[in-house]
């Protein structure tokens, strides 16, 4: 009885310590000194708090602006910034600052916590697979992004669980290398968050941004409604809107592959697409059509030789004669569909011209945003692109480790710089991408790094991700890729609203592995299946399967605008399981189901709770061979989905009557 009531204040104090993130704490090492700080409160000009922290010398300030948001009691969203308030001095140095320093009650001295998280993404069959780290009292551990690529090593989305109702979340917006330090220790959890690398001294008024910060409480709440929360609080958000405000959907893109086709290719592949009547919103360019003339190699995806010119941005013209791509743009938007077009501003290969003069020589392979020199020419660069061609989605790719080079910059201004050139990149990131939207209000921005190895809460606000992992690059052994495509959406889903698969990985015919693949956006690339239509004509048998596969995808997706909810616990690599999710449109009354039983999965039913669903109404169910049913709506909330095969799916949707 005693330890019944110890649970139930320690549990009770939880859910009422969340105020205390009004009041945030940072920490850091001062000259050699630890220091807590304390804040002095203002109100911002956004509505929430601001909050200032001073060092004793009176040089250093940490700004922390704390958002509320009403309709999410217990959720707080912190963004940070570090200043030299000296005109004329530099200030001490400063070690391991945590912008994010709190200390949180645990049910007792001996509780233990589990870290819970998902992989990043090594280009491998567990990419944003779940791991749990389990923390006893008495001990740390700490996740981090040694690479420089926020969602390389780890994913920046971790739950402190400290039962099966109650825990915290922390989700982080740097999108370079970030620490998340927990310990346990005398029935407390503490939570450090901030830069992995920082030993610096700021010079006179010198400002460097650092990383946001979202915090949430899970109170007397299973771990899969808190996810439904977490994803609702995304849409509404921490998601890409447009320029009147509205929520930018998900897509369903036709690709020609890399722009070293030519320009006839490229046009043979939108009229098939056009002519075929195949759903889709968005034509695709990717990388491979830039640089000085070259000639090249048309019918692989990008080409052999599209890394060697990444930083020279004039279009070849051995390739595309016109010196441009408007030849394909304008086909494009003749159609009525959005033209993208794939781009890597962040790097700069040693062989382009760029590389050889200042200040991009200095930058070791990195196009620098530190740099003002370096960030003027790549923004007017990129920019005057997008403008000629009247880019609808901008790609943007990163294939490098950036951390090797942040240093190296860093330790030729000196050894107390240590991460001063990774912050004034990452924020010169920001303010690129920013300051497209603002100059062309229409466009629609697309994450990649090498695949989905920048996934992080403020990349996350910019950008959907349509190369989730690089691994769906080509078919791989067994269904690998197909586990991997059903878990990135299951477990991933939550904190990236809006992401896509590849599906040059399906073999024809496949409906398992396109569903699997498929996900809020698809990208379908028909050249990579034998060289179809460059090289083959396709067979009036499988255009119909691709009308049909892009069908669905195309009708799913704006399921994805509505509530998401996980039906079986996240899964991994494994053949021997269940994976199935759910959208709902509460205010349109629909949404649909769809559950994989994978190859080795020995249980031939899954019993699914579907909480949006009235019980009290009546629902009419298609399904995806095409048959429906009426049920009623007690029926569908706790509904059985039977596969007597295995690596089989089943999908419905569902409209109240």
């Amino acid at each position: 009885m005693k330890k019944a009531l110890a649970l139930c204040l320690a549990l009770a104090f939880m859910a009422t310590s969340v105020a205390r993130a009004f009041e945030p704490t940072v920490s850091l090492k001062y000259d050699g000194v630890d220091l807590r700080l304390k804040g002095v409160s203002a109100n911002s000009e956004a509505g929430g708090k601001s909050w200032r922290f001073t060092t004793p010398d009176s040089k250093l300030a940490v700004a922390v602006d704390v958002d509320e948001f009403p309709e999410f009691p217990g959720f707080y969203r912190l963004k940070s910034r570090v200043s030299n308030l000296s005109d004329r001095e530099s200030t001490g140095l400063v070690q391991n600052l945590s912008v994010f320093s709190e200390s949180f009650p645990l049910p007792s001295a001996n509780a233990t916590v589990s870290l819970d998280a998902l992989r990043g993404s090594p280009c491998a069959p567990i990419d944003f697979e779940p791991i749990a780290q389990s923390l006893p009292a008495g001990e740390s551990y700490q996740f981090a992004t040694p690479s420089g690529r926020s969602s390389n090593e780890v994913s920046p989305f971790i739950e402190a669980n400290v039962d099966d109702l109650n825990g915290y979340f922390f989700a982080i917006g740097w999108t370079g290398c970030w620490r998340a330090d927990f310990a346990n220790a005398d029935g407390k959890l503490a939570v450090n968050i901030g830069m992995l690398r920082s030993s610096f001294r700021l010079k006179a008024y010198e400002s460097l941004l650092q990383p946001t910060v979202l915090f949430a409480t899970r109170s007397d709440m299973t771990r899969r409604a808190f996810k439904t929360l977490v994803h609702k609080y995304m849409i509404a958000n921490n998601v890409p809107r447009d320029a009147e405000g509205n929520v930018q959907a998900p897509i369903v893109a036709l690709t020609a592959g890399g722009g070293n086709k030519t320009p006839q290719m490229m046009l043979d592949v939108l009229n098939y697409g056009l002519k075929s009547g195949l759903d889709f919103d968005v034509y695709w360019v990717d990388a491979g059509w830039y640089g000085a003339p070259h000639e090249d190699e048309h019918y692989s995806n990008c080409g052999p030789n599209w890394y060697r010119y990444v930083g020279d941005w004039r279009v070849n013209t051995t390739t595309h004669p016109t010196g441009d791509l408007l030849p394909i743009a304008d086909a494009v938007h003749a159609a009525g569909k959005r033209f993208l077009l794939w781009f890597e501003p962040e790097r700069i290969h040693p062989e382009t011209p760029i590389a050889q003069v200042d200040p991009f020589n200095k930058h070791n392979g990195l196009g620098y945003y530190g740099d003002p020199r370096s960030f003027d020419y790549i923004e007017k660069t990129i920019f005057g692109v997008i403008a000629k061609h009247h880019i609808d989605v901008y790609r943007q790719d990163f294939n490098m480790d950036p951390a090797g080079a942040w240093a190296a910059i860093e330790s030729a201004e000196g050894e107390d710089r240590v991460g001063v050139a990774e912050a004034k990149h990452v924020e010169g990131l920001y303010r690129f991408l920013d300051d497209m939207r603002a100059q062309f209000p229409w466009i629609m921005q697309e994450n990649c790094a090498s695949g989905g190895r920048r996934i992080d809460l403020e990349m996350v606000k910019r950008a959907h991700s349509y190369c989730r992992s690089d691994y769906f690059i080509g078919p791989k052994e067994g269904d690998t890729c197909f586990n991997l495509g059903q878990n990135m959406t299951l477990n991933l889903t939550p904190y990236l609203p809006f992401q896509g698969g590849e599906t040059n990985c399906v073999p024809n015919f496949d409906d398992y592995g396109f569903m699997s693949v498929a996900s809020s956006g698809t990208v379908f690339t028909p050249t990579d299946l034998d060289g179809g239509i460059v090289r083959r004509e396709f067979s009036a048998e499988e255009t119909a399967w691709f009308k049909k596969m892009l069908g669905w995808a195309y009708r799913l997706k704006a399921y994805y605008l509505g509530d998401f909810y996980q039906l079986t616990s996240e899964t991994s690599a494994r053949d021997d399981c269940w994976c199935a999710w759910s959208c709902d449109r509460p205010t349109d009354g629909d949404g649909f189901v769809i559950a994989f039983r994978r190859a080795k999965a020995t249980a031939d039913s899954l019993k699914i709770e579907l909480p949006a669903i009235d019980q009290n109404a009546e629902y009419e169910l298609e399904f995806y061979d095409g048959s429906k049913q009426t049920v009623s709506g007690k029926e569908l909330a706790n509904w059985t989905i039977k596969l007597p095969e295995p690596r089989s799916f089943s999908l419905f949707v569902y409209k109240k009557k």
